[in-house]
């Protein structure tokens, strides 16, 4: 009698069966992990280096973290290509982590890097317009006389703000009068060009602004380098106030040659200019903060010249994820578009980010300094 186990049994499987096919899910993970890490690649290579990459480059910093790690995750469960998938996660992670935003030096808590010398409190804020109100849906209400007391609640020695300026016929325009200024910070010394402003109660030991090698076209006007030498007892430091242009306007159809033709123009702008901020800070031997609002977030590549030569300040924060735009307008905060780097020995005792308290759509960058004294070879 032949039983089925016999049968079962006795038939021989046929060697040339196809292959099982993969699950659905099995494939769209693996091919998730290729696409990511084709792109991650790719955004190594592209980023501040190809005009039309800064689209891809918007993307929330943490992305880059965020999506290698799920797909690590869902690899890990997977009955088949599991090695497939967790090597091309691993690749976009390793790739990528540069570009996330992640402070890893906050794994070790904060690095003060601040040795003894005078201390030179520093507050930076884009000032959305100098607090005009305006329509559109990537503004706030806003009040000036909230943001003077804002400003003066912090006790500064120093401010480096951008956007002094109006917008009229949306085009935004300086603002040169500054006796607003004058009354509500009537011991400081303003000093203005374009759109920035400094002010500083320490004495004021010169100026300049940051120069590319040809004229910026831009209806966005320049300069987007401010310098300002201030004396701190016996030495003097710089501090250089910079907003630079955004990469495109949201405003654009993006569906018109317009759009990508603007995006053209302001990446080459872009690059002009930090290339002359880069040059400019290199060939300064004093110590030197360089701050503000550089409309560029960790995960573009165009600061990478001006990050050669001077120390992200952000190691002092002690935050794994520093950010600092977009505050409020429901859009969730999760760029870091403001920057504070130093150099020529210039510590850093403490570095945060304020909320605005409505004043702003970025958050304000707090500093405390440390100037070195002392020969400069020893520093």
């Amino acid at each position: 009698m032949t039983t089925t186990a016999d049968t079962l049994t006795d038939e021989p499987f046929p060697e040339d069966a196809p292959p099982r096919p993969r699950p659905l899910l099995v494939r769209v993970v693996a091919t998730a992990a290729l696409v990511w890490m084709v792109f991650a690649l790719a955004h190594n290579v592209l980023t501040g280096n190809f005009w039309l990459w800064v689209i891809p480059g918007m993307l929330p910093p943490i992305t880059f973290l965020a999506v290698p790690l799920l797909l690590l995750a869902a690899g890990a469960f997977l009955r088949g290509w599991r090695l497939l998938v967790l090597g091309r996660a691993t690749i976009a992670l390793v790739v990528g982590l540069p570009w996330s935003g992640i402070n890893l030096a906050a794994l070790d808590g904060p690095d003060w890097s601040a040795g003894p010398g005078p201390t030179v409190r520093v507050v930076t804020l884009n000032t959305d317009y100098w607090a005009q109100n305006r329509d559109g849906i990537w503004t706030d209400r806003r009040d000036r006389g909230a943001l003077f007391s804002y400003l003066r609640s912090l006790d500064a020695d120093v401010y480096l703000l951008q956007e002094h300026m109006r917008r009229v016929d949306e085009t935004p325009v300086p603002i040169t009068e500054v006796a607003d200024v004058r009354e509500a910070f009537p011991e400081y010394e303003a000093v203005a060009d374009g759109t920035l402003l400094t002010l500083s109660r320490l004495p004021v030991a010169g100026r300049d602004v940051v120069h590319s090698r040809d004229e910026p076209a831009l209806a966005f006007p320049a300069p987007y380098g401010l310098r300002v030498d201030l004396a701190v007892g016996e030495e003097v430091i710089s501090t250089y106030n910079v907003h630079m242009p955004v990469q495109l306007m949201m405003e654009e159809n993006p569906l018109t040659p317009d759009f990508y033709r603007e995006i053209r123009e302001r990446g080459q702008r872009r690059a002009e200019e930090y290339r002359a901020l880069a040059e400019a800070v290199e060939d300064n031997p004093r110590p030197l903060l360089v701050a503000g609002d550089f409309n560029t977030s960790p995960a573009m590549g165009d600061n990478r010249a001006l990050l050669d030569v001077t120390t992200d300040a952000v190691a002092s924060t002690g935050l794994l994820h520093p950010t600092s735009w977009r505050v409020g307008g429901g859009v969730p905060r999760l760029w870091r578009n403001d920057w504070a780097l130093v150099a020529g020995g210039l510590g850093v005792r403490d570095y945060e980010f304020l909320d605005p308290r409505g004043n702003s759509d970025h958050t304000a960058q707090l500093l405390e300094l440390t100037v070195p004294t002392g020969p400069e070879e020893d520093r």
